[in-house]
């Protein structure tokens, strides 16, 4: 596709470090690298700014939950009209309000990425003339048909991975940096240690698995917010498991914790993506899913990984089936990166995007 060159503004809310700011520095830094001129409005948070300014991306740090957000909304429409903007993209939705407001004010189109499930009634007050949403998943396009958005608003555009590409520094061992014995095998859980990623299932199937195979090692990757990290925490103590579970905090190494994973496992409440699935998948390791949301269009069953029930008894069974059946796990592990390459790759998700920012800006 050839796509003209673009002025794209970008604008996130959050300041997280979850996967809707992740896919955000993502898009903007291959948007720039494709000749597009990208600019991004974004909370005044360092890492953010950092990471923006490292690339050579022009960003414009803004408090967007001061005086109700009008001082946000005065400052991105300087901005928009400074930097002769084509489209506003938002993500999340403090910033599609903020845009929405911005872009009608200006004349210039929104598109807005709605990253999650949710209510927030201004995805559907988005939906008129030139404005775009973008559902990340089948699973979210039913979500915003069921809030009546009309289906000629909603473009699909899967979250996209560039973890195949990712260069590793291996001079350290993992087994040997977290202090675990080399015969180890490590099963992953990589997401913030919340109560909807599903750890305490996790946790409770880990007994019967050490029982069947106690080389097993469960390594719980993310951040640690709030007061629900030491409730489990202090559940793999009362179990006994300890030793068998470590809890490393965020990383920004995690390509490298895959490779060291016989598999990964998310026991997520709800999910309407799965950044981490496609993330491990990349890295040639298959996923022990709960069949919730949008991961059966991630997942094959028995193909890329396995898709089961959101309990503990389910998730025993499936982790047991992967650590019992190493030529399965392998061949799934194959087919998942196979799989990526052919449909979630960083490439093919702006590739797409442009071709939203095209429609919606009618260049097309």
């Amino acid at each position: 596709m050839n796509t003209p060159c673009l002025r794209v503004l970008q604008v996130v809310s959050s300041s997280a470090t979850s996967g809707a700011e992740r896919q955000t520095l993502l898009i903007s830094k291959r948007l720039a690298r494709d000749g597009h001129h990208v600019e991004v409005v974004c909370p005044p948070i360092e890492w953010m700014v950092n990471e923006l300014e490292q690339s050579g991306i022009h960003c414009h740090p803004i408090d967007m939950r001061a005086g109700w957000g009008l001082p946000a909304i005065r400052r991105i429409a300087q901005v928009t009209k400074a930097g002769r903007f084509q489209v506003i993209h938002a993500h999340l939705s403090r910033a599609t309000y903020l845009g929405l407001v911005v872009g009608t004010a200006r004349g210039v189109p929104l598109v807005s990425t709605v990253h999650v499930e949710t209510k927030e009634p201004v995805y559907k007050f988005s939906a008129h003339g030139k404005n775009r949403l973008v559902a990340v998943s089948n699973f979210i396009r039913g979500v915003l048909r069921g809030q009546g958005v009309r289906d000629r608003f909603i473009d699909v555009v899967y979250n996209g991975t560039d973890f195949s590409d990712v260069t590793l520094d291996v001079s350290e061992d993992v087994h040997v940096e977290l202090g675990l014995p080399a015969e180890r095998r490590l099963v992953g859980l990589v997401g913030r240690v919340a109560e909807e990623k599903g750890h305490g299932i996790a946790v409770a199937a880990m007994p019967r698995v050490l029982d069947r195979h106690p080389d097993t090692h469960l390594l719980c990757v993310g951040r640690q917010d709030g007061d629900y990290p030491k409730l489990i925490q202090d559940e793999v103590h009362k179990l006994g498991i300890a030793d068998r579970v470590t809890f490393t905090g965020h990383r920004e190494d995690v390509a490298r914790l895959f490779d060291a994973m016989h598999f990964s496992i998310l026991p997520s409440v709800m999910e309407s993506f799965g950044l981490a699935v496609i993330e491990c998948m990349a890295r040639g390791r298959p996923v022990v899913a709960s069949n919730v949301g949008a991961l059966s269009e991630l997942i094959i069953p028995h193909e890329t990984g396995l898709l089961v029930e959101n309990n503990p008894e389910s998730f025993y069974k499936g982790m047991d089936f992967m650590l019992a059946h190493d030529d399965e796990r392998l061949r799934m592990g194959e087919n998942a990166e196979r799989l990526i390459r052919e449909k979630f790759t960083l490439d093919q998700m702006v590739e797409r995007l442009e071709a939203v920012y095209v429609k919606a800006a009618g260049l097309g």
